[in-house]
């Protein structure tokens, strides 16, 4: 049974979780070229998508940046815009990793537009910048070593300083002295989005590696620091790679467990409680109108009244010790009333033609007695 229903229980426990990142990469294959909102900088053999380790020790889809020693873009990835309230503090991140050499910069950045696609994107001076980094032509503190790359883009009126850093997930800790501010939203902005790259990088050895671009509203909702270093194995409730949000959808591909700690087996929703909707849509493939077919064997009352007398139910339907062993599934459990409707219609059928006919047999009779 499918059930086209999501229930209101389950984006309550996503709360949980934590808030949504806006940016959903749960769609990454590996490959090359523009995905999913997500587009290339450089040259498409620039670009490359693969399975291989990220920060937290599994198997993931990276965003590669493979340099062709011509000194110009290198690889990175350019996210889809997201819309924004400029009155609100946004926050970026990305994980980031540079192998082979230090030829070449490492940039993270940001673009901000208003309603006419123009630039937005405002430094703490007041100037508007069209072509914007939070960290810019630098080198990470360590080759062959994953770092979170943090910046915030605040409102227009913030006074306060940066708190973009590079985070060791090692230590913890930001790494001191790096060269990586924050921004703020100008005049009229409406739209945000997260950029990593590579570039001018003429060693055709060297790697870009980048993974989990985010972009996350701070509300305090928003997972901490910590939770993104600790990744989603950590017993933190970070859930970035868990819940994914495409504009106002939450998916997971995964089972829930509501009020209880497993799902059994084949099933995607568990719930210990009671449910209340206002409506529940259930497909069904295999509706009962088969009863109507000429050659479907509807039994005798005799047998049905023999099945009621050995096994103390209606045939073809579960007993109350198995209801009450198993549970009962909505789709099947309709589907199986409606069959037993059905075939007491066509016995009503039946019992109308034996009546018709009886009717007639005696209404012959008194013609006769006349």
């Amino acid at each position: 049974m499918k059930t086209a229903c999501l229930l209101v229980a389950m984006m309550t426990s996503l709360t949980a979780f934590s808030q949504n990142n806006l940016l959903d990469t749960s769609n990454w294959t590996v490959g090359q070229g523009n995905i999913d909102g997500f587009s290339i900088y450089g040259p498409t053999q620039e670009n490359e998508r693969i399975n291989e380790i990220d920060p937290h020790g599994n198997t993931s889809v990276l965003w590669v940046g493979i340099p062709s020693g011509d000194s110009f873009a290198d690889g990175g990835v350019y996210s889809p815009f997201v819309n924004i309230d400029p009155t609100k503090t946004y926050r970026l991140s990305i994980w980031m990793k540079k192998t082979g050499s230090n030829v070449g910069g490492s940039y993270f950045g940001l673009h901000i537009q208003d309603s006419q696609g123009a630039h937005s994107s405002q430094t703490f001076d007041g100037t508007i910048n069209s072509n914007p980094y939070f960290m810019a032509n630098s080198d990470l503190p360590q080759l062959d070593k994953w770092y979170l790359l943090v910046a915030f883009v605040h409102p227009n009126d913030y006074s306060g300083a940066s708190q973009a850093a590079v985070y060791d997930p090692e230590t913890g800790s930001a790494v001191s002295g790096f060269n990586i501010n924050d921004y703020k939203f100008g005049p009229g902005s409406t739209t945000l989005r997260n950029r990593a790259l590579l570039w001018k990088d003429t060693n055709v050895g060297d790697r870009q590696y980048h993974w989990d671009p985010s972009i996350y509203e701070v509300n305090g909702l928003e997972p901490s620091i910590q939770e993104l270093l600790d990744g989603p194995n950590s017993n933190s409730g970070y859930g970035t790679s868990v819940w994914f949000e495409t504009n106002t959808t939450a998916s997971y591909n995964g089972e829930v467990a509501i009020g209880r700690s497993t799902v059994p087996n084949g099933y995607k929703l568990a719930v210990e409680g009671n449910i209340r909707a206002r409506e529940i849509r259930v497909d069904q493939d295999n509706w009962p109108d088969y009863v109507f077919e000429k050659d479907y064997p509807l039994p005798t009352l005799d047998e049905i009244k023999q099945h009621i007398e050995e096994k103390g139910h209606l045939p073809n339907m579960p007993s109350a010790k198995e209801v009450v062993a198993n549970g009962i599934e909505l789709g099947q459990m309709d589907k199986l009333l409606l069959e037993k409707i059905e075939e007491l219609t066509l016995y009503l059928i039946e019992l109308d033609k034996k009546v018709l006919t009886q009717q007639k047999q005696i209404n012959i009779l008194k013609t006769n007695q006349k």
